[in-house]
């Protein structure tokens, strides 16, 4: 499918289109990074980091797009009575196998919303980490995610920052930030554009995601061993030890420019305080 890159000069919002989600790609392993998630050995998110940081005051959290459940663990590790979901049933599977969680589910949101507010149960914290970026439709998206909230309820989450340091390179390198992967491009206006809209308030934007220069060191030598592994091994090992050698040059650099532009936004807001949703 052909798409094309729009633009939305009101809220600063860049989307592909035509906007059409294809839930397969996840459990299919359409992009590399789900397969990391369906053995188990993806790290914990940075860019969920912000969160944990927050004086937060246990209650029933909602993680929607779970994956393999890192962020629901972590809340009932701090006294939450977490829940997960996640459209992905392999990444489900892993949560329920890496780490004991029994409220994680593969449904959709829509039919995860209806079921709660049929139990008379919604939520005090919903987080949503690299989830709305692929969204096709993320103001219903948000209208769902406002309906299973409490009024005053918190709501955080993360998206890819568009202009984040090496963007351009990174998605020459792959296709993990291109549909039918990701959809919508945020800038910090346009993420607060976004949540503002859907009627969320005491909204905040803040870069985060960045990394240490041990980790970018360690991801030029996995991509420099990536690049390399179809040549014949003569060849490719010493490109690996050129590589190695001249790591440091590179890193220095690339460390320092992901501190001034992270790659993500994390965000945080609240539900309306005032009567009861139906």
């Amino acid at each position: 499918m052909r798409y094309t890159l729009q633009a939305c000069p009101a809220c600063d919002l860049q989307f592909w289109t035509p906007l059409v989600a294809d839930p397969s790609v996840y459990e299919g392993e359409g992009f590399e990074a789900y397969a990391d998630y369906h053995e188990g050995r993806r790290p914990f998110p940075r860019w969920a980091e912000p969160l944990f940081a927050l004086d937060l005051v246990p209650g029933r959290s909602l993680d929607v797009g779970c994956g393999d459940g890192a962020v629901p663990a972590r809340l009932s590790g701090i006294g939450f009575e977490a829940h997960g979901l996640d459209q992905d049933a392999r990444s489900i599977r892993v949560a329920r196998d890496k780490y004991g969680l029994d409220t994680v589910q593969a449904l959709p949101l829509q039919a995860f919303v209806a079921e709660s507010l049929a139990a008379g149960r919604r939520f005090d914290l919903v987080t949503f980490f690299e989830v709305l970026e692929h969204q096709d439709a993320p103001r219903e998206f948000l209208a769902l995610v406002a309906r299973i909230a409490r009024p005053g309820a918190q709501i955080a989450g993360s998206v890819p920052a568009r202009d984040r340091f090496l963007a351009g390179l990174d998605r020459r390198m792959n296709e993990g930030d291109l549909p039918p992967h990701h959809f919508l491009w945020f800038s910090p206006r346009a993420l607060r554009s976004l949540l503002v809209a859907a009627g969320l308030v005491d909204v905040e934007v803040r870069r985060a995601g960045g990394m240490g220069y041990a980790e970018v060191m360690r991801r030029i030598g996995a991509l420099v061993v990536r690049r390399t592994r179809p040549l014949p091994l003569p060849l490719a090992w010493p490109l690996r030890g050129l590589a190695a050698l001249s790591a440091p040059l590179f890193a220095l650099p690339v460390w320092l420019g992901l501190r001034r532009r992270p790659s993500h936004l994390f965000f945080l807001a609240r539900t309306p305080e005032g009567a009861e949703r139906a």
